[in-house]
């Protein structure tokens, strides 16, 4: 899951070490681990636990990037920043389009967990399955989100902190369920009799579940000594979240065996074998909250994102920052949650994952050249030094071109249409070019 840059609700600059592991969890978690394990347990059989593994810590190095940048360019905004410093000349450019991309991150990831909260509810009303409640389903939840982004997100906050407990009780309580399965059951695991072997598939598909981490290196200037705070905090936050997310994988590979790849709520299933059926109706209860808490929350942070980017950054044009009587970004709200709309009823959920892996993978690298190119900046402060930082921040570039060949000509050719859309909206911005 992805927490977008930009604002940061209930943040100030005395954050204690303990709150910024506990937002950095709460940023990380999302609908990934809930729906997730068994198209990893397809793709990859019990390497799927590997795979999850590989993927945090393949996050971890990236994530170190944003956080030695962050200890040097004190600015909220995240890659697009540190790309828009970095390049000279073409990096107007190249900071736009990181940051068109950022925006459109956000506008996938609210598809996306749209999409999530679709299929748990399908797990709880079936008739939602059918396509045409679906679609009327989704249009009310996209309805609903775009009344609260216009008229004012007071509830947002309880929204959140409900949501971000709730994954997190699930998700313990699915562990110790598999706890109690081994210890009455013995430890038996077996392999999917059709699995696919694509282990490069399941690795790149992983790496969804661990994109939030965005949100620590952005939220820097918010820490006290973020210079320290923020790569132990960093470090922290993953191996937890790893830890957690591994066991959960385990869980439920040990509790549905061969039967995981059909599930399509293996964490609700897995607790229902064990608790019951009512176990099954808890989980899907709060998996909805949870996922629900997090499009909420999406759908309120990315169109501030596009509105920053209009009035504040003037990287969009100024329409894209209006707003309306209560101080909301009309044109960012309508434009966002729209798009949002259209791909959640075109798209699979596993489609939209994909997507927003690959658009992530595109932030990454630029936020590691940028890093390559900014590291002896004697105009900067010297930052947070990390030893053999060029040997680590190449092998993270090799390794995102490695895993972006196995996204589809699709998901390619929308990143495409998006960089084409973003460079039109780039060429024609008047204000800009100072007409």
């Amino acid at each position: 899951m992805r927490k977008p840059s930009g604002r940061h609700r209930g943040t100030n600059k005395t954050l204690s070490f303990a709150s910024v592991i506990l937002l950095g969890i709460n940023g990380i978690i999302g609908s990934g681990i809930f729906l997730l394990p068994g198209t990893l347990y397809q793709e990859a059989g019990l390497g799927s636990v590997s795979a999850i593994v590989l993927a945090g810590l393949s996050t971890t190095l990236i994530a170190l990037s944003y956080a030695m940048l962050a200890s040097k360019i004190d600015d909220d905004g995240g890659a697009w920043v540190y790309s828009n410093r970095a390049f000279g000349a073409f990096g107007a450019f190249v900071g736009f389009q990181t940051g068109w991309f950022g925006w459109f991150l956000g506008v996938i990831t609210i598809a996306a967990e749209l999409a999530a909260f679709l299929t748990a509810l399908g797990g709880l009303i079936p008739v939602v399955k059918q396509r045409g409640v679906y679609i009327s389903v989704a249009l009310v939840i996209i309805a609903a989100l775009i009344a609260i982004n216009l008229i004012g997100p007071n509830i947002l906050t309880f929204i959140d902190n409900i949501s971000s407990a709730l994954k997190i009780i699930i998700l313990i309580a699915v562990i110790a369920a598999g706890g109690y399965f081994i210890s009455t059951h013995g430890l038996h695991v077996s392999q999917p009799q059709a699995v696919s072997s694509d282990f490069r598939t399941a690795f790149s598909t992983a790496f969804y579940m661990f994109t939030g981490f965005s949100f620590l290196p952005v939220a820097a200037n918010k820490m006290k000594n973020p210079e320290k705070t923020l790569p132990r905090a960093l470090m922290v936050v993953m191996l937890i979240v790893i830890a957690i997310y591994g066991m959960a994988q385990m869980t439920t590979i040990v509790i549905l065996s061969t039967n995981l790849t059909a599930e399509t709520l293996p964490v609700a299933a897995a607790f229902a074998t064990v608790v019951g059926s009512i176990g099954k109706t808890v989980a899907i209860l709060g998996m909805l909250i949870s996922i629900l808490g997090v499009a909420v929350a999406v759908s309120f942070d990315t169109p501030i994102e596009m509105a920053s980017l209009a009035t504040e950054k003037t990287l969009l044009p100024a329409v894209f920052g209006r707003t309306n009587k209560s101080g909301a970004p009309f044109v960012a709200i309508w434009l966002t949650i729209g798009i949002a709309a259209m791909l959640v009823v075109s798209g699979s959920y596993l489609f939209l994952v994909n997507l927003i892996v690959f658009s992530a993978f595109l932030q990454y690298i630029t936020t590691i050249l940028a890093w390559f190119k900014l590291r002896h900046d004697p105009t900067l402060p010297a930052g947070i030094h990390l030893p053999m930082a060029p040997l680590l921040m190449g092998f993270a570039l090799l390794l995102i071109g490695y895993l972006m060949t196995s996204a589809t000509w699709l998901t390619w050719l929308i990143a495409v249409i998006v960089a084409l859309i973003g460079s039109v909206i780039y060429a024609t911005d008047t204000r800009r070019r100072g007409e």
